[in-house]
């Protein structure tokens, strides 16, 4: 596992980029959201922190990105040349057209700035779809409803691709990973000082995000999708 962000433990959101206290009070700025896995790649408020919403699926609680809300996670140059992404969103009309749910890149430049990029959870256009997108358009998409949870996942084998929503997968498309990352972006593409727009933005809940620098095998996913499902009642 490379990555472990779960809003539903408490003791892993903060009301500072360093540390600080606890947040438990609903409608609170989360500035730190902490790693779970061994891996420290704490994600950090970047424009606006995201809130807390307590109790917000299934009794526990999930963070909301809305109004341009997003967080970053640094760490150093890692070459990945497979992957396997969990997301556990809300698909919402508030959330713009290309808004990113999960992005990575490298330090200081946009997701969609460098050749053979992955941007693992995108809203595909103004549809009403999930998609991935590495460099040739959006990919694999699955149909969404607004207002509903879902558990996105993002597998790449390293030549392939395919987004899978719930028990939905879309079709599987080619692309070769090998490539560089030093960040991870949970909430929106890097806007400034490239003039972005809104139109990188979730602004929308987030709940848990895991990642493994692997290509999980059916068996493998379909335990990380069952442990989500019986933890959030997504579906």
């Amino acid at each position: 596992m490379d990555l472990w962000l779960d809003a539903a433990d408490g003791d892993t959101l903060f009301d500072a980029t360093s540390g600080g206290n606890f947040v438990r009070t609903n409608g609170s700025a989360v500035k730190r959201w902490e790693d779970k896995s061994v891996n420290s790649k704490h994600a950090i408020e970047a424009t606006a922190a995201p809130i807390l919403a307590v109790a917000e699926k299934n009794g526990f609680n999930g963070l909301n990105f809305s109004t341009s809300k997003y967080v970053t996670c640094s760490f150093t140059s890692k070459t990945f040349t497979a992957q396997t992404v969990f997301v556990v969103l809300k698909f919402s009309t508030a959330t713009p057209s290309f808004g990113r749910a999960f992005t990575q890149s490298i330090v200081n430049d946009n997701d969609y700035a460098i050749t053979g990029h992955h941007i693992p959870v995108l809203r595909n256009a103004t549809n009403n779809q999930l998609s991935t997108y590495t460099g040739g358009g959006n990919r694999s998409p699955v149909s969404t409803s607004n207002g509903i949870w879902y558990i996105a996942r993002v597998r790449h084998s390293g030549s392939a691709v395919t987004m899978k929503l719930n028990s939905t997968e879309g079709i599987s498309y080619s692309h070769t990973l090998n490539r560089s990352f030093q960040v991870y972006r949970i909430g929106a593409s890097y806007v400034a000082p490239f003039g972005g727009t809104d139109a990188s933005f979730w602004n929308s809940l987030i709940s848990e995000v895991i990642v493994y620098d692997k290509s999980l095998t059916d068996s493998e996913s379909d335990l990380v999708t069952n442990y989500l499902n019986s933890k959030w009642a997504v579906y």
